[in-house]
């Protein structure tokens, strides 16, 4: 029996139309609106229905043949709600043609496990390309599905990110309207007791959203639904500005009320490597070259207050130092103080854009006087930034670099002579590298500027387009006034560095309950199984599961996020983060009637003092394991070391926090 056929069971309604056997058949009453409504009211009674939900391409491709064992992983980890493609070309191959096995066979399969389908009604098909343009086709599409499955599923999604030309070529608001109007009407004709979701959009479009409003998008569809991802950026740093933007937008046209969902957000964890692998290695070895050392002693900027996702990780470098070297990950202040207290053969810089103003008169110093300053990702020394009062950082456009005798050089600032992008091929001794014949595509180029004799510019990867020649990747070897040495390479490395499987762990329940505390009702993960066809995509690395189903932590982090949070859970109207936002502890009352809620710190690792409205009080990590924090005798007051891993309570509210070495 199905799921829904469980619960009409519980209703008592099963029964009543078993017991009309003189009346309308089964199939029949299955089709009206009143045994429907009553279903619906009776699912809605059996309890609140879950947030959490997951992607997975269960109808098509690689993933439909193991969807047996992916609906059983998804069940335990406590995920109620699966979102899939219910394409249009699959279900109707050609004018006269419908396929409906694969859909039978998935919603049989998921409600087995007690598992929901969020269809995605999208795309074109050959007879009938794009969509919009042919209207009437559409609606036989979608009609014929709603009526095939409108006991079944109750909500249906009209297309996806019809805002990127990926999924919908040159968007268009006015065109998407058209489709979600005919696609709204035709599933409110068959039941109107269905539910309608606009497209789940990149992003939080607000400039398109409002645009749609504006061609009269609003009586069209019941839940709003957005994609907002900000990887590699944090969910602290972006998500709680992308829900206010949203929520001006649909208060701004009368809509404030409807239900948001989040269909799609997450942070993947694909390898980091650099656009070319070995150049750093290379480079290093070229600048190096004239240090008579068995040991390379090298200091990284990893400082999360000025970058979570510029600094090289340990991956990657592990393949491209070079042999022998000592590794310090410092904070811009402690590298500042090692440059004094220690002999540093290379200084590494985030690997974007962005450098640090503040401190860089000791960083010159530094390579002024023999060292090498290492600065990958992008235009070098481009964007300079300053570190406030509070220690936040900001840009500075007023900031002038030393001179360090080299000018940067891109299409913005010599158009048509400088091309937007150009080939580049190693050179130097960056050629005996194993690259691809093509060689690599570059937009930013460097160029040597002023250099006085002594000093050498030495290319590592270099083109020549319509007689303009452009350099990519460098060293500049000083010897002149200045001793030490630059290497740089203009290759955009930004985005190249995904979460690590510990990250995405930690990072993916606060996702959730930032979203829980501004409202947001659904929580879908994108995508339940990593494909893993690519190490470096990130597209290949989303999953909460390897390809062969083996989990990750963050699998572990959304089962334990559903167990300590579960359907039902309201949010309990109490302070939930600290003004500067580093500190987040939202809390809720679980269905049980037990209060509950999380802790976690973000940018920094502290130790604090909480205390409680009760001491008997559960600790878990966010992974699924005990803890147990230190009580202070004769108080309801525990000391626990707080980072970016949430930490989840339950058994009373979190009542105080102070630092754990304030006076008690």
């Amino acid at each position: 029996m199905s799921l829904y056929g469980q619960k009409m069971r519980e209703c008592g309604l099963l029964q009543n139309i078993q017991n009309k056997g003189r009346g309308p058949s089964m199939k029949k009453m299955m089709g009206g609106g009143i045994v429907i409504s009553a279903l619906f009211l009776c699912v809605r009674a059996s309890g609140a229905d879950s947030p959490y939900g997951v992607c997975s391409h269960v109808t098509r491709g690689q993933e439909f043949p193991t969807r047996t064992t992916a609906f059983k992983l998804i069940h335990d980890a406590g995920i109620a709600s699966v979102r899939s493609d219910f394409d249009w070309s699959g279900v109707q191959p050609n004018a006269d043609t419908w396929v409906f096995d694969h859909l039978d066979t998935v919603l049989d399969d998921a409600e087995k496990t007690g598992i929901q389908i969020l269809p995605i009604l999208a795309y074109n098909t050959r007879f009938a390309n794009p969509a919009h343009e042919h209207l009437d086709a559409w609606k036989t599409y979608v009609r014929t599905l709603v009526e095939r499955y409108q006991t079944r599923i109750p909500v249906w999604e009209v297309w996806n990110e019809q805002n990127h030309p990926g999924f919908w070529k040159d968007p268009d608001p006015t065109a998407y309207l058209s489709l979600l109007k005919a696609s709204y009407e035709t599933i409110k004709a068959v039941n109107p007791k269905l539910q309608v979701a606009v497209g789940g959009y990149a992003g939080v479009p607000t400039n398109y959203i409002d645009r749609l409003y504006l061609a009269g998008a609003k009586p069209y569809f019941d839940i709003m639904n957005v994609h907002p991802y900000s990887h590699p950026g944090m969910p602290e740093a972006t998500l709680e500005a992308s829900i206010a933007g949203l929520r001006t937008i649909m208060t701004k046209h009368g809509d404030a009320d409807k239900k948001i969902w989040f269909t799609e957000i997450g942070w993947p964890t694909q390898k980091h490597r650099l656009t070319v692998p070995g150049l750093l290695r290379t480079a290093l070895a070229t600048a190096l070259s004239g240090k008579k050392k068995d040991a390379w002693h090298i200091l990284v900027m990893d400082d999360p207050t000025f970058s979570r996702t510029a600094a090289p990780s340990e991956e990657l470098l592990a393949s491209e130092l070079p042999a022998n070297s000592r590794v310090r990950r410092l904070s811009l202040d402690a590298l500042l103080t090692a440059l004094d207290a220690h002999d540093v053969d290379a200084v590494m810089l985030p690997f974007d854009e962005s450098y640090p103003a503040t401190g860089f008169d000791r960083l010159y110093r530094y390579m002024r006087e023999g060292g090498t300053l290492v600065e990958f990702g992008g235009a070098p020394f481009y964007y300079a930034r300053t570190r406030a009062a509070d220690g936040t950082w900001q840009q500075d456009n007023t900031f002038r670099l030393p001179n360090f005798r080299f000018g940067l050089e891109a299409w913005w600032m010599d158009k048509p002579r400088i091309p937007e992008k150009m080939q580049v091929h190693l050179t130097g001794s960056a050629q005996a590298l194993d690259a691809p014949k093509e060689g690599f595509t570059a937009t930013r180029f460097i160029a040597p500027r002023g250099l006085k004799e002594g000093d050498r510019f030495i290319p590592l990867a270099a083109g020549v387009h319509n007689g303009y020649t452009g350099t990519a990747a460098a060293v500049i070897a000083y010897n002149s006034d200045l001793k030490g040495s630059l290497v740089l390479s203009a290759f955009m490395e930004t985005g190249l560095r995904g979460s690590s499987e510990q990250v995405q762990s930690e990072v993916m329940p606060r996702a959730a309950l930032i979203s829980f505390q501004h409202g947001i009702e659904r929580f879908y993960w994108y995508e339940f199984q990593a494909p893993e066809t690519d190490d470096r995509d990130p597209e290949s690395h989303f999953g909460l599961v390897h390809r062969d189903f083996s989990p990750k932590p963050a699998y572990l982090a959304y089962k334990t996020l559903a167990a300590q949070r579960p359907a039902g859970s309201t949010v309990l109207n109490r302070p939930w983060k600290s003004e500067n936002g580093t500190l987040y502890h939202p809390q809720w009352q679980r269905p049980d009637g037990r209060p509950a809620g999380a802790i976690w710190s973000f940018g920094t690792s502290r130790e604090l003092a909480l205390t409680f409205s009760s001491k008997a009080i559960t600790f878990t990590t966010h992974t699924g394991g005990a803890l147990a924090p230190r009580w202070r005798d004769n108080t309801t007051t525990c000391v626990l070391p707080v980072s970016e891993a949430p930490i989840y309570f339950t058994g009373g509210t979190l009542e105080r926090i102070t630092p754990a070495d304030a006076q008690q």
